[in-house]
């Protein structure tokens, strides 16, 4: 007990530190819609005539500006109170007023995800009864440098879709299905594990009336969430909101700086996903690839839903889609990451695999951004015309085959087994 608490009360310490430390650019973006929030209130908040931003236009569902509003409330209240033990009481020094005055609301807003790198490694634990998955998972340097360094939602998501999973592995249908939407009404990007727990929850064979009202309250509930935001039909507003502005207010590059195949062959430049490459545009063939790879993927779920043929699908899907599919940002591997480090627990012949996974995207999401600013590595990662992100792309492609290879063939093995 003393040395869970240990590992937990450190690596709390590096978060703490981290968050007040460093201030990402992205920040701004949250701190910026917080604000605007109750500036313009929710009805105008999507609204053309309140497109009026001071860094970027909101892209992410009305989960995301939820959260980024309650934490400006948060901060309101907690500044309000130490200003006024400072001011009126006395009682509180200025020196610590005016430290949290810069340091506070960027360190608010990252505290949803590094609470959520707790949830996740509450979970995991769960899922595998070993310490060791709570020790690779908190000080993975891609997990807190995602939520302590660089603010991003990534971690919450996650925590959702994986406490879905642990729901729908105790059969808990309708409890599964809430963490899954609200997943989704924060952030779509793991839309991408949808079919997997759709082929899981029709296979467990609930009642059908269960899984009506299970899906009709979720919509419900996300329907009532939606509804100061929306202007007209709610359904309609939600529908355009995702077609014209989450889904489509991207880049549209071949890779946005994800070190996968594509950065291995195209480059890690700005390109648009619509070039021609070998008789087709880069997207299509990324739909090509990433479908060969998640059929057998889909297959094997349907066959089988134990605990660990689903963290071999949900992991092999993660690393498939971000490797193959097209526009992918750096971060959208996060999701590869909590059921690699359970897969690497389970079977430690996977460690390597899992630390050079965790290196390169480490130095992945540190491209382009420079937080902290370590020159040596901004040098090298910018050498010769940004060479080294596209030979991290083709090593990456190749752990992704060697990851998959090792799967078939435990699969291989499985089979020999049953047939003696």
């Amino acid at each position: 007990m003393r040395k869970s608490l240990a590992i937990i009360g450190l690596a709390l310490l590096l978060r703490i530190i981290l968050a007040f430390g460093i201030w990402h650019p992205d920040l701004n973006n949250h701190i910026d819609w917080g604000i605007r929030f109750f500036q313009y209130g929710p009805a105008k908040f999507y609204a053309p005539e309140s497109n009026v931003w001071s860094f970027t236009w909101p892209n992410q569902p009305p989960g995301t500006i939820y959260l980024f509003a309650g934490v400006r409330k948060v901060y309101e209240g907690l500044f309000g109170f130490f200003s006024f033990l400072h001011f009126k009481v006395g009682i509180f020094p200025g020196s610590i007023l005016l430290f949290l005055e810069k340091t506070l609301y960027p360190a608010l807003l990252k505290l949803p995800s590094i609470l959520a790198d707790f949830g996740v490694a509450y979970l995991l634990y769960k899922l595998t009864r070993k310490r060791l998955v709570v020790v690779l998972w908190l000080f993975n340097p891609v997990v807190w440098y995602n939520s302590a360094v660089w603010g991003q939602t990534d971690a919450l998501i996650n925590f959702l879709t994986l406490l879905g999973l642990y729901f729908l592995l105790n059969r808990k249908l309708f409890l599964a299905v809430l963490a899954i939407g609200v997943s989704l009404f924060t952030k779509v990007s793991l839309a991408i594990f949808l079919p997997l727990f759709v082929i899981v929850a029709v296979r467990q064979k609930y009642k059908f009336p269960q899984y009506i009202f299970s899906f009709s309250c979720c919509l419900v509930l996300i329907l009532l969430l939606s509804l100061p935001f929306s202007r007209g039909n709610i359904f309609v507003w939600i529908y355009e909101l995702y077609k014209n502005n989450i889904l489509t207010q991207q880049l549209q590059i071949i890779t946005a700086n994800a070190f996968n195949l594509w950065s291995g062959i195209a480059g890690i430049h700005q390109l648009p996903q619509t070039l021609p490459f070998m008789g087709l545009t880069y997207q299509y063939w990324g739909y090509i690839l990433f479908g060969i790879s998640f059929i057998p993927i889909l297959c094997s779920v349907y066959k089988k839903q134990d605990p660990e043929t689903l963290v071999w699908a949900f992991a092999l899907t993660a690393f498939s889609s971000w490797m193959f599919l097209t526009n992918m940002h750096e971060r959208y591997l996060y999701p590869l990451f909590p059921f690699l480090t359970i897969l690497a627990v389970w079977d430690l012949k996977l460690m390597p695999l899992y630390g050079l996974v965790s290196g390169i995207n480490l130095l992945n999401l540190y491209n382009f951004w420079w937080v902290p600013m370590i020159k040596i590595v901004q040098d090298f990662l910018s050498l010769k015309n940004r060479l080294v992100p596209r030979i991290l792309g083709f090593i990456d492609f190749g752990l992704f085959v060697d990851l998959y290879w090792y799967y078939y063939q435990k699969g291989l093995r499985h089979l020999k087994r049953e047939k003696i």
